[in-house]
């Protein structure tokens, strides 16, 4: 008898033991739950993209109008290289101009030189007026004569850079007489 006891109490415990974890399985695979628990999941989810894409959005918008901000400046760049062209291609056109030669200007008759007395007046033959000779024909002449830039500025009382100017735009006159 008390192997048949034993066997029912036995029996009895399996039987509850059963029962209970029966009820725990079912509960943990309840659809509804489970469907709760995987609609709080995609919730969280769908917050955390949204986060994600508000802080993108900002990000972007921050760099357009960096963007906007470096177009401006560029656009300035460009308006003031553009002048600067327009600058330069004047400024070569007047190179161009001042490479050209220039008709000498006429000269306005020179006064007759007054008579000295017989006594006091050498004699000597007769000297012709000199025309004045333009700033380019003396810087020519005297870069002809060997002389640099700074002594010929110095010289004809231009400046170095006019001087350089003159004797940039008559270099081909040096180059074939040396």
């Amino acid at each position: 008898m008390d192997l048949l006891l034993t066997l029912v109490l036995s029996t009895a415990v399996q039987l509850l033991l059963f029962l209970y974890l029966r009820g725990r399985i079912e509960q943990q695979l309840n659809a509804t739950d489970l469907l709760k628990n995987v609609q709080s999941e995609v919730d969280a989810m769908v917050r955390e993209l949204n986060l994600s894409a508000e802080r993108n959005i900002g990000v972007l918008e921050a760099r357009l109008v960096e963007m906007e901000g470096l177009l401006a400046k560029a656009d300035q760049k460009v308006l003031v290289l553009s002048r600067e062209l327009e600058r330069r291609d004047r400024s070569g056109e007047t190179y161009t101009q001042l490479k050209k030669p220039v008709s000498e200007p006429e000269l306005p008759p020179t006064p007759t030189p007054l008579a000295l007395p017989p006594e006091a007046a050498p004699i000597a033959a007769p000297v012709e007026p000199v025309a004045p000779r333009t700033l380019r024909q003396r810087v020519i002449d005297l870069r002809l004569a060997g002389k640099n830039a700074a002594e010929i500025a110095t010289a004809t009382g231009a400046t170095q850079g006019e001087v350089e100017l003159i004797l940039s735009l008559h270099q081909d006159q040096f180059t074939s007489r040396a």
